[in-house]
């Protein structure tokens, strides 16, 4: 394996501190451009032609390992690691230099990293965004985040979108050798940047040290086009010379087993007097026959297992998880499975292990390899069936901590948010100035893997705008100012691309993106508004500031939907869920 170094350290093999000082203070434009170009796209859509060789280069990197992927010629835009030019706002991205990557991990860095999965849309990858950050703080350590998304959806003539993406895929399905798996259905894929989905500047802010993946390949000198575009890590081709990687492997993480938690949880306090009833009725060995057939259970489950076993469990759910602490029980604090599907951070609850069953992660990273590793490498799909973060939290503060920090730190880019905010405003003009509902009529590929709630795009409408309907009843129960009226109109954010479909919707009020975009927003938007995925975003924005919204049950579009109503102070009464159902 070639020799990696850090760039800017003059060859110099590299020194006992994770990064040289010099690097931290010395690095000049010319050695960033001759030795980091092609890592990250520079204003996002402005495209550079820097001569043959970059051409070349740029070619090489891009079309890496795929023989049919398109070529782009003369409109390849070559990846520099140079700074924008200044102007840009507190909440415009700006490429941090070599040098301010290294300011930003310090000295004797470790890393955590996590895979990222390139099948996934936006939301999903920021489901896993979330965990990944939640788990490095855990670990006490930086996190390094896959930077792009494939985005599936071309709201303009394919050939603007293949302009300006990063790459390109016409028939995506036919590329899962490079991608890792397949997508639900095939198409076209277009290869963006995640800061065109993310506010990065605030995510910095808010959360500390981190990097992304091709920040990290950058600061250590790794040739960009061992880029891995399934958004995997590789731990071959990624870690750099004089340091180790250790990789816990998906299965050791979680399995069936055991349950995965942040930290061990406390030690329970002797039983009270109240509790000599229940403690007389059971045993140690009652406990773990009724609960040792799984690592977790909800409250409800864990009563139903104990009544089988003849125990008379009463009261509420606060005085269950009290007694049960007697017995080597412990509490988990999560979210419902209502939202596990649609990935909100929302409707907290507890759920009961066995200490047992328990396994803290800080106490695997603690113990050989992770504990001296430079790099710790949580493998595999830690997003399918998990719950937010990727584990259970032993204590209401560290639930707590985790919503804060996705609510403060994961939000739109700011051109995003304010074209979300001016099409909200738009709504209210057209039900003049009273409370409107909106939803999320989640179509596309969930039809035909039998996601959505009907087959049928109009039946399927039809029970949205029945919930709707009941959201407008919620809203006259909390208020009696600015009610909607009959025949009000309502805010839909749909994938359905049906013209005869979409003409139903309208007639029975729905108002589309469509309805309201205009050009002048396109254009404040830029080309990323050419994206379907991109507009998907914005769409999150006003679905997050309508009075009530009615989500998709399964579609972490509706997710992120909620957590948006979460960080603007929207009560939890004001959303719900259709379910397929």
């Amino acid at each position: 394996m070639s020799a990696y170094h850090l760039v800017g350290a003059e060859g110099q093999a590299r020194p006992r501190h994770r990064l040289a000082p010099t690097l931290r203070f010395r690095l000049a434009l010319a050695t960033l451009a001759a030795t980091a170009g092609l890592l990250a796209p520079i204003a996002l859509g402005s495209a550079t032609h820097r001569g043959r060789d970059a051409v070349a280069h740029g070619k090489e990197a891009v079309a890496h390992g795929v023989e049919t992927a398109k070529e782009y010629g003369t409109r390849l835009k070559e990846w520099a690691w140079d700074r924008p030019a200044a102007g840009h706002g507190d909440d415009e991205y700006v490429q941090p230099s070599v040098g301010e990557l290294a300011r930003i991990v310090g000295e004797n860095p470790r890393y955590l990293v996590k895979d990222g999965w390139a099948t996934y849309g936006f939301n999903n990858q920021r489901y896993m965004l979330e965990s990944t950050l939640l788990l490095a703080e855990i670990a006490g350590r930086i996190p390094v985040l896959p930077d792009s998304i494939w985005a599936r959806s071309c709201a303009v003539e394919e050939s603007v979108c293949e302009e300006n993406a990063l790459r390109f895929f016409r028939d995506r399905n036919a590329h899962d050798d490079v991608v890792g798996s397949r997508w639900n259905d095939d198409g076209p894929a277009y290869k963006l940047s995640i800061e065109l989905f993310l506010d990065l500047p605030q995510l910095r802010r808010s959360y500390g040290p981190l990097l992304t993946y091709r920040e990290f390949l950058a600061l250590y000198g790794i040739d960009p086009a061992l880029y891995d575009e399934s958004l995997r890590w590789n731990t071959t081709k990624y870690t750099p010379t004089g340091f180790t990687t250790a990789t816990l492997p998906e299965n050791l993480f979680q399995n069936r087993t055991f349950v995965r938690v942040d930290r061990p949880p406390p030690l329970a306090s002797g039983a009270e007097a109240a509790d000599i009833d229940l403690l007389e009725q059971l045993s140690n060995g009652t406990i773990k026959l009724a609960l040792d057939s799984r690592p977790v259970w909800t409250l409800q489950r864990a009563r139903d297992a104990l009544r089988k076993r003849s125990a008379k469990v009463s009261g509420d759910d606060d005085e269950l998880v009290r007694q049960l602490a007697a017995f080597d029980v412990v509490p988990l604090y999560t979210f419902s499975d209502e939202v596990l599907m649609n990935k909100a951070l929302a409707r907290p609850s507890i759920e009961l292990a066995l200490r047992s069953k328990v396994r803290p992660l800080t106490t695997t990273l603690a113990s050989a390899p992770y504990a001296d590793a430079s790099i710790v490498y949580l493998e595999g799909n830690l997003h399918d069936q998990r719950k937010p973060g990727g584990l259970h939290l032993t204590s209401p503060s560290a639930r707590q901590s985790f919503v804060d920090l996705v609510l403060q730190g994961i939000r739109a880019p700011a051109r995003v948010r304010r074209l979300g905010e001016a099409l909200a405003a738009r709504m209210g003009t057209r039900v003049e100035g009273r409370r409107w509902v909106a939803a999320h009529l989640r179509r596309g590929d969930f039809v035909g893997i039998r996601w959505s709630p009907a087959q049928d795009a109009e039946v399927h409408f039809e029970k949205t705008r029945d919930a709707l309907g009941r959201g407008v009843e919620v809203l006259r129960e909390h208020f009696d100012d600015r009610l909607p009226r009959e025949g009000d109109p309502f805010y839909l954010a749909t994938d359905e691309n049906n013209t005869t479909s979409l003409a139903y919707f309208r007639s029975r009020g729905a108002v589309l993106l469509s309805d309201l975009l205009t050009p002048a927003d396109t254009a404040a938007l830029g080309w990323p508004a050419s994206y379907g995925d991109v507009l998907a975003v914005v769409e999150q924005q006003v679905l997050a500031r309508s009075d009530f919204f009615v989500g998709s049950e399964l579609s972490s579009t509706s997710g992120g939907a909620i957590n948006d109503r979460m960080a603007l102070g929207k009560d939890g009464w004001s959303w719900t869920l259709l379910t397929r159902q």
